[in-house]
């Protein structure tokens, strides 16, 4: 009977065990942001984004989170997850305010129903950025906060993110 529970356990408690990132998904992280160099549908390098939560943390629950960008032509872009059911795929116009400073708006694309993507940021939104203690973006008439703490580091990791997973050039 000990042998039997030991056969079944021991494969059950295996499989119950929270799963560790592939090797080849190219985990990055800077402070407590984590992310990944993301690939396109031809096994092409896409950009590299990291996301202000841990990756476990992602995978619970990937609602009301930020993610930052940066593809190999050097843009830093954003990913913006809101609640389920709050947008519909497509073109959208999204606004960001860093701080106090006059919002700005972007086209960015609506890629599901809770997340959008701005792919490029503006030089001016881009240079506030690393000193930026907050940021709101509104999307669809949702607008969503995020504290933002040390993004300079952050930005740093997606450049060298690049250059590590990026095309060699």
């Amino acid at each position: 009977m000990k042998r039997a529970l030991a056969r079944v356990a021991l494969p059950l408690a295996l499989a119950l065990l929270p799963a560790a990132p592939a090797g080849a998904q190219n985990v990055i992280a800077q402070g407590g942001w984590e992310g990944f160099a993301m690939r396109d549908s031809a096994n092409q390098f896409d950009r590299c984004a990291l996301y202000n939560r841990t990756i476990p943390a992602l995978t619970a629950s990937p609602y009301e989170m930020l993610g930052l960008t940066r593809d190999a032509a050097g843009h830093v872009g954003m990913l913006i997850f809101l609640a389920p059911g709050k947008l519909t795929r497509g073109e959208t116009p999204v606004r960001l305010r860093l701080d106090e400073r006059p919002p700005a708006t972007f086209t960015g694309e609506a890629l599901s129903d809770f997340h959008v993507n701005v792919p490029a940021l503006d030089a001016a939104t881009l240079a506030a950025l690393p000193g930026a203690k907050a940021l709101e973006a509104t999307v669809n008439g949702q607008t969503i906060r995020f504290d933002l703490d040390a993004v300079g580091p952050v930005l740093e990791r997606l450049e060298d993110c690049v250059r590590t997973y990026g095309p060699k050039r």
